[in-house]
């Protein structure tokens, strides 16, 4: 049987090459799961609701419970550094190990059987040139059923079934060449793929199975870069470094992804030369001996992917290069994301309905029970998956009422939990807490007026419902839409303007970037942009102002609206990071956390950071910045805390355990005292792989209404888990969110988590209704990707208690 695809990296003088060594280490599911559920935790399992039943995209597998696995290490000699060569020479030696075996494509070897001796010596030729390869296998350990281990044999037969199917591995994911769909106009191809994962959950060792898609441009780096010098040879290079660095792409002969880091201008394919065997060879060498490709241009740059922590942390710290003509360009450009008829095209060939997407997970379960190979292979370690897709028992929470001016705290406005929108039920109430506009002032273009006289009598009319005092602005003309005229006039507006609304022609990015660090980093005040394309739709004019309107009110203090949140004196925080587009190896980290009882004021902080060590100081630092904030308007600290941590990704769980939530409690200790406050730390993940899907009757399966939750048979055993759906979708199938409780003290049961989380979906005021994430989540990552976007450097202290970053 073919093995488990790696993504190698290899040593050399000066980097390393794509291909050379594959990663050592074991796979994601390979080591033992660390148990994260807390201690005095002893019911993960929430009650209350009304209960639903759901069918979900995860299929059971039925295991053998005698297997013995026998696992070998495989040495090469000389080496081989690809791991296609490396899986051909096991392949031609594969009756040593009968029917079961799998080969990682590196160094490791599982098979039922048992070789006489313990080590063993075979050979092979090379096909690229012909030599003649030792093979040396030794025995190194039994596995037997139940050990973690066995996930990793699984998942590794799982990708050997989608290579028989015909998929092919592109990243960590596999997509069906076959079924790509092209758009030649935008010269792109969507590849229809699925993500498997084979785990053990409550109920059972499951497979998880996702459908996604991956874009693929129809042009290589090498065409871009031509382009790029066709255009503007004196600003070639930073133009190319600001085109490709931290852009995907996916090489031709073994269709891996990488992220580029930089461009290698001084060297290229025949001048760019590294240790191999003892010998130096050079770039182009190597490719036409390991993967027999001629290149075209052997003058052209490098591209260069730095290893990043995961990498480090196996033991491979050199960076490798990549060749601009074998590399495919994948995602789209930030002119295609903008493009409403591209994203529309896109969004019908992708986007599948909950009816459409079960078809599909049906139709690829009996693709793989009707595959031959699999049938042999699957059988031979006694595997079988049941033929449909798993049902799960469910919850949905009671809906919210929305409290608005002068509502009692048990009062408010229910509204029809399936839209997932409040927006139509508050539309003809006051704020919950209004914020005068009497002193804010326009920008604009002179040849806007007229737009802007209709905006502005628009506002005022949306306005007086929602119980804003709004004064006439100040209206600062411009003659152009220079970047530096909107600057100037920025500059010179007075301080005694609360908030500036500057409309501008489209949304250039060098502009925005520029308004916004004047109003959040150097002269600090509400600030609100917005497009003339915007105010010109007639039709929508009076919804567009209501909402910008609450917006611009809520930068400057109010309260929109409000839920009730049972828990007295109690303190919420959000915490997000993002990668600065600017600076390279600096990430921000955002820290948001609630100031009253009802989770409507917020303070917000950002640092910048380099390290998980910085990122972790500068989190507990925070968080003791935003305690003593609560201290000063409340009178006390808060008796509870709740952490709500965004961007962890599987990987990062065990550092996050193991250090930011000690970080967390040691700076709860030093200020309050040991044991004083009661604390739950969650993590929020909203990239995950479970779909859940309500069968209506025999026909007709929908998404299931917001406020579903789901914490049992799909959940991890070692883990206190649940997802959550919190909010609706037109089109497609809904994403839910998974919410893993690593940390607690609060003594609350688990709806009670699931309750909260809930409320704070509907506490974001960029939008009347619910959204994906906790609030305080939301608000970290519009704050985080602001900064790393546009500001490139810390807010102003004097906005953190203001959500000028909506």
């Amino acid at each position: 049987m073919a093995g488990r695809a790696t993504r190698g990296r290899g040593a050399g003088s000066a980097g390393a090459i794509e291909g050379d060594r594959p990663t050592r280490g074991r796979g994601r599911g390979s080591s033992e799961p660390v148990n994260t559920i807390p201690d005095g935790v002893k019911k993960v399992h929430g009650e209350g609701g009304a209960p639903v039943t759901l069918l979900s995209n995860y299929y059971r597998l039925i295991t053998p419970k005698d297997a013995i696995i026998h696992a070998y290490r495989v040495d090469f000699e000389p080496p081989v550094e690809s791991v296609r060569m490396r899986r051909a020479l096991i392949y031609d030696n594969r009756e040593k190990f009968g029917t079961a075996y799998v080969f990682d494509g590196g160094n490791e070897i599982k098979s039922l059987k048992k070789l006489k001796s313990e080590e063993t010596t075979v050979s092979g030729i090379r096909k690229s040139d012909d030599a003649q390869i030792s093979i040396t296998i030794r025995h190194t350990s039994i596995v037997t059923w139940g050990h973690p281990e066995m996930m990793r044999l699984y998942n590794t037969q799982m990708k050997r079934n989608l290579q028989s199917i015909g998929m092919m591995q592109i990243g960590r994911n596999y997509h069906d060449k076959n079924q790509r769909k092209s758009l030649p106009k935008w010269k792109i191809e969507i590849w229809p793929g699925i993500v498997t994962a084979i785990n053990e959950h409550d109920g059972g060792i499951l497979m998880v199975n996702n459908i996604v898609h991956k874009i693929v441009r129809l042009g290589t780096a090498y065409d871009l870069l031509q382009e790029l010098l066709k255009s503007d040879r004196d600003k070639f290079k930073s133009n190319a470094r600001q085109e490709l660095s931290g852009k995907i792409v996916m090489v031709k002969y073994n269709n891996k992804t990488y992220r580029i880091d930089d461009i290698i201008f001084d060297k290229n394919p025949i001048t760019y030369t590294f240790e191999r065997r003892g010998q130096s060879i050079s770039l182009k060498d190597y490719y036409k001996e390991q993967h027999n490709v001629t290149l075209k241009d052997e003058n052209q740059p490098l591209l260069l992917v730095k290893p990043t922590e995961r990498d480090k942390r196996s033991g491979q710290d050199q960076p490798i290069m990549l060749i601009p003509e074998l590399c495919l360009l994948t995602g789209l450009t930030d002119q295609m994301r903008s493009n409403f008829e591209l994203k529309k095209e896109m969004e019908g060939m992708t986007s599948t309905t909950p009816m459409g997407r079960v078809g599909a997970l049906n139709a690829f379960i009996r693709k793989l029970a009707e595959d031959k190979n699999v049938r042999e292979e699957m059988a031979a370690w006694k595997l079988r998956f049941e033929p449909s897709i798993i049902t799960v028992p469910g919850r949905t929470l009671p809906v919210e009422k929305i409290l608005m001016r002068g509502d009692p705290e048990k009062g408010g406005t229910q509204y029809y939990q399936k839209t997932g929108s409040f927006e139509n039920e508050i539309r003809s109430k006051n704020l919950r807490k209004a914020v005068g506009m009497d002193s804010w002032a326009i920008i604009c273009l002179s040849r806007d007026r007229q737009l802007i006289t209709e905006y502005c009598t628009t506002l005022s009319q949306v306005a007086r419902p929602l119980g804003i005092d709004l004064a006439a602005p100040k209206i600062f003309p411009l003659d152009n839409d220079r970047t530096s005229t909107y600057v100037e006039c920025c500059k010179r507006v007075p301080n005694s303007y609360k908030l500036v609304n500057i409309i501008v022609p489209n949304g250039n990015k060098d502009r925005y970037d520029a308004i916004k660090k004047i109003f959040c980093c150097e002269n600090p005040r509400a600030s609100q942009v917005v497009t003339t394309r915007v105010l010109q739709k007639k039709n929508a004019l009076q919804t567009i102002c209501t909402k910008i309107c609450i917006q611009m009110s809520v930068k400057l203090g109010a309260e929109a609206w409000a839920l009730h949140i049972p828990p007295k004196n109690m303190m919420i925080a959000g915490y997000d990071c993002y990668h600065d587009s600017a600076k390279k190896g600096s990430s921000v980290g955002a820290f948001v956390c609630s100031l009253n009882q009802s989770a409507t004021r917020w303070y917000s902080r950002v640092t910048y950071h380099q390290s998980r060590e910085e990122m972790s100081g500068n989190f507990s630092m925070h968080l003791t910045n935003g305690l003593k904030e609560y201290a000063s308007l409340n009178g006390q600290l808060p008796d509870r805390l709740i952490v709500y941590r965004d961007g962890v990704g599987e990987g990062q769980i065990n550092y996050v355990y193991d250090f930011e939530m000690a970080q967390i409690k040691s700076a709860l200790d030093k200020l309050i005292g040991p044991g004083k406050i009661k604390w739950s730390f969650i993590i929020v993940t909203k990239r995950i792989n479970a779909r859940f899907f309500l069968k209506v009757d025999a026909k007709s399966i929908e998404n299931p209404p917001p406020g579903t939750v789901v914490d049992t048979v799909v959940t991890r055993k070692e883990r206190y888990d649940f997802y959550l759906i919190s909010q609706s979708v037109r089109k497609g199938t809904v994403n839910p969110t998974m919410y893993n409780i690593i940390g607690d003290s609060t003594d609350w049961q688990p709806h009670h988590h699931q309750q909260l989380a809930y409320k704070l979906c509907h506490l974001y005021f960029n939008w009347a209704g619910t959204i994906t994430v906790p609030a305080p989540c939301q608000y970290a990552h519009k704050l985080a990707f602001l900064t790393g976007t546009s500001l490139h450097r810390e807010p102003h202290a004097k906005l953190s208690n203001f959500l000028f970053y909506l």
